[in-house]
């Protein structure tokens, strides 16, 4: 019973840093219609992003971590502008953006191998030491980090429902011609959605960096779990997802406990086939923002 609910404390725990992950890739698919296939590999950038700023100027990992979600902010504008933007006026611009977005991808993690070479980097804790509650032993990492990922979604949510910006990208993701109607610009939309998903893919590899590692090959890693977790959570849906990486958190701790670290994969696998054929618009299927 002991192991039974620590397992499901550490899944708690490991599905809302996998919801944080996988935010930046629903925001992108929900608003502007484009799968990208390098966002695991953007993650892990924030992580570098914010492992540098510690280790060479001696910040905080506070202004570690606002520092590298800023440099990804505006790293998704100039991405966005230089390379998506041209690729969406194209008649083929669905593949195209796949394509492109698988191919930077590949790019920056041989980029991240040839900057800072295989080895593991580690981003330090918040807090180090636990505390015990009944059965229950909890770190004192693992509660800011859930602490600070329940502010973050409620805040973002409040963001998309209170913000003039927030509304203009719900109304895009719900009914693209419908928003041109009414005077919302599709482009700047378009592209400060996808600066915004860069700074908060950023900010969920830096929290994943400090409960895990950073190394570039776990990019892809990341990638494939964000992927499966919008296809059950529902395409463009961020309470699906919040839900679906909550779920699949707590099936990882369990099998870790149960079966072993190498069944995760194919579990998550199964998972993710049966519902897509069962239920191919996932939990909440939609891609309303």
């Amino acid at each position: 019973m002991k192991a039974f609910i620590n397992a499901i404390v550490t899944g708690i725990v490991s599905g809302s840093l996998y919801a944080a992950m996988a935010l930046g890739l629903t925001i992108v698919y929900g608003v502007v219609r484009i799968f990208n296939f390098a966002h695991g590999l953007m993650a892990l950038m924030g992580g570098y992003f914010a492992w540098v700023i510690l280790t060479k100027t001696g910040l905080g990992l506070i202004p570690a971590i606002v520092t590298s979600s800023i440099i990804m902010y505006f790293f998704g504008l100039a991405l966005y502008g230089a390379t998506i933007k041209p690729l969406l006026r194209k008649p083929d611009w669905e593949m195209s953006t796949i394509v492109f977005t698988l191919g930077a991808g590949i790019l920056i993690e041989n980029s991240l191998l040839q900057v800072f070479g295989p080895r593991y980097k580690v981003i330090p804790k918040f807090f180090q030491g636990s505390i015990k509650l009944g059965y229950v032993r909890l770190q004192w990492h693992d509660i800011i980090l859930l602490f600070l990922i329940i502010i973050f979604f409620i805040a973002f949510i409040i963001f998309l429902k209170k913000t003039w910006f927030g509304q203009a990208m719900r109304a895009v993701a719900q009914d693209m011609d419908g928003a041109r109607i009414v005077g919302i610009n599709l482009h700047k939309t378009f592209s400060h959605t996808f600066a915004l998903a860069m700074a908060v893919t950023g900010f969920s590899g830096i929290l994943l960096a400090t409960k895990l590692y950073i190394s570039p090959p776990i990019g892809w890693d990341w990638m494939t779990k964000g992927f499966v977790i919008i296809v059950l959570g529902g395409w463009g849906s961020v309470q699906g997802a919040l839900y679906a990486a909550l779920i699949l958190g707590v099936i990882e701790a369990l099998t870790m406990l149960y079966i072993g670290t190498m069944w995760v994969f194919p579990i998550w696998t199964v998972m993710f086939l049966v519902v897509l054929l069962i239920r191919p618009q996932g939990l909440l299927g939609g891609r309303a923002a």
